[in-house]
């Protein structure tokens, strides 16, 4: 008897390559450099890491975005001022960029200078995005997260 596999089939990212594809993002940077980064929690965390490290930046400043529905909301609010400061929203992945989209708009209109940055994006958001290592027309696993669909809230 066979077994029936109910997954599809999605690109592999081993902590190697990812880290490797984010040196990649940080090429791309050229020569912006932000003041403050913004990864969102949880998968903007390790790109945002290894992001500040090669740029020297400290100024590290986690954000969550609340998805619910077609909703995206700031749930974990940036800590400190942002006016007059370029400040550079990171993720992991980008499956719409809906949620830095709206994040963006919050802080520009706080007097801040926003990019949006994914270490991977799709074609749908790649037209949102500033800088990113690679295109994808399906996410990738990562060995370190389960995948998640649907509304994502804090509790």
């Amino acid at each position: 008897m066979g077994l029936l596999l109910s997954f599809t089939m999605r690109p592999t990212k081993t902590w190697e390559v990812f880290h490797a594809d984010t040196l990649k993002l940080v090429e791309k940077l050229g020569d912006y450099r932000p003041d403050v980064i913004a990864p969102c929690m949880l998968g903007g965390l390790i790109p945002g890491t290894i992001v500040a490290k090669a740029l020297g930046i400290k100024d590290v400043r986690p954000i969550d975005i609340e998805r619910e529905g077609n909703e995206r909301r700031l749930a974990y609010d940036v800590q400190g001022s942002i006016e007059g400061k370029k400040v550079l929203i990171l993720e992991d992945d980008l499956p719409t960029g809906k949620g830095p989209v709206v994040i963006k708009k919050q802080f520009e209109e706080r007097g801040a200078e926003v990019k949006i940055a994914a270490v991977y994006v799709t074609p749908l958001s790649e037209k949102v995005t500033d800088f990113y290592a690679g295109i994808m027309e399906e996410l990738p696993h990562y060995p370190w997260k389960k995948q998640h669909a649907g509304d994502r809230l804090r509790e």
